[in-house]
């Protein structure tokens, strides 16, 4: 689990994955804590042009606390786009949790879950779903492919 949360610890795996994953002038704020066990920042890159043809702009809020049981962590994120088409109609709501494998000492479980938050009405939902979740899962899969290349490389 601490490895996997090194993707959202503000350091140079953070960098680097989210680099492979087309996130262009990666930057974000520090964590700051909001309740106890509760932290908050901000996040913002521009997409590669490999990801998205529009080079579209994303700001971030991400959230982190402690799975009830304390057993993992809770990552939840919204998303908002800029200078995308319709993207002033949608935010993206991410939730990664994460939970240790008690049955594998060097590894995790990690579940993914998305929705899509609609501000205004399109007749393009249907279509604008589909290519966010592809782009997401592709996404996904190489910032994924790149924390395992990166965990193996330090064993």
């Amino acid at each position: 689990i601490g490895f996997f949360m090194e993707v959202f610890g503000g350091e140079e795996l953070e960098l680097k994955v989210m680099e492979k994953a087309g996130c262009v002038n990666y930057s974000y704020s520090p964590w700051e804590s909001e309740k106890p066990d509760v932290y908050e920042r901000q996040i913002y890159y521009r997409f590669d042009k490999r990801v998205s043809r529009y080079r579209g702009e994303v700001t971030s809020a991400q959230q982190k606390s402690p799975l009830s049981d304390k057993n993992g962590w809770l990552v939840e994120e919204v998303m908002t786009l800029h200078g995308v088409p319709l993207g002033d109609y949608f935010n993206l709501h991410l939730r990664y949790q994460v939970e240790d494998s008690p049955s594998r000492s060097k590894a995790c479980h990690v579940q993914v879950f998305f929705g899509i938050a609609w501000l205004k009405s399109t007749r393009h939902q249907k279509r604008i779903t589909k290519n966010i979740l592809q782009s997401l899962q592709e996404r996904l899969t190489v910032m994924f492919g790149a924390l395992e290349k990166e965990f193996s490389t330090r064993q």
